[in-house]
């Protein structure tokens, strides 16, 4: 397999000024595909993008991740963050990296290509821990993460499970699950008043949190400790944590 034979040959494919073995396509006018060769020039490293394009920002993440490939090439992780990554105009402080297994591109067209392919997108430290499994990995790129917009707004990685036994709403089963940022601070307000609710959640470090309501309040227990605590600081707190 050459990837770098296939990528050129594709219908209006050209080559990307700035960046050697890199070229750029367009299969519609809402999508925008630049991809570059890894430095062992045996592997794809591929951006798509949907709606508005900014070259300048998608050379430099396609330059960062070639620069840091060998920290996801071959190496078995479905999902990556290179830090690192600065460019001027954006927030975007990372390289997110998805393989194969997750990310699907080519897998219909060119099943060969797409087995060598990494999707590079911009993302923020907070987003990725570099621990998720293949299931997770394919959940957070496909229905989270956004990585074809390069105007999008962060997204923190949040695991959580709660019971409320006021408005009777509760999360399935005993594991914490990924969920939006919002939705833990609206889990957080409603807690108040409702004794016997709880609201558990993890940060990509793996740390955990626990809030409590009982008789006497509410109860935020963390690294081994406990302590009264109010709505507004429970809020800050999960803010705060996923950073």
């Amino acid at each position: 397999m050459n990837p770098g034979s296939v990528l050129s040959a594709l219908p209006g494919a050209a080559s990307v000024s700035g960046l050697a073995s890199a070229w750029r396509w367009s299969p519609n006018p809402m999508f925008t595909f630049t991809a570059a060769l890894s430095t062992d020039g045996r592997h794809n490293l591929q951006v798509n993008v949907r709606g508005p394009y900014d070259e300048g920002l998608v050379t430099a993440l396609l330059a960062h991740a070639r620069a840091h490939d060998g920290t996801f090439v071959e190496q078995g992780r479905p999902l990556v963050a290179v830090g690192g990554f600065q460019h001027d105009g954006t927030a975007f402080d990372t390289v997110g990296v998805a393989a194969p297994e997750v990310h699907g591109y080519h897998a219909t067209e060119n099943p060969e290509l797409s087995a060598v392919t990494y999707a590079v997108f911009p993302a923020y430290a907070s987003e990725i821990s570099g621990r998720e499994n293949e299931e997770e990995a394919w959940g957070r790129f496909r229905k989270m993460l956004q990585p074809n917009k390069l105007d999008r707004t962060e997204v923190p990685f949040v695991k959580m499970r709660y019971d409320n036994t006021r408005t009777q709403s509760m999360s399935k089963g005993d594991a914490r699950g990924f969920a939006p940022l919002d939705t833990l601070v609206r889990e957080l307000g409603l807690l108040d008043g409702a004794p016997g609710s709880f609201v558990e959640w993890e940060n990509r470090h793996g740390a955990v949190w626990r809030a409590d309501s009982n008789s006497d309040g509410l109860e935020l227990a963390h690294d081994g400790t406990r302590e009264t605590v109010d709505t507004g600081q429970l809020q800050a707190t999960a803010r705060t944590s996923v950073q």
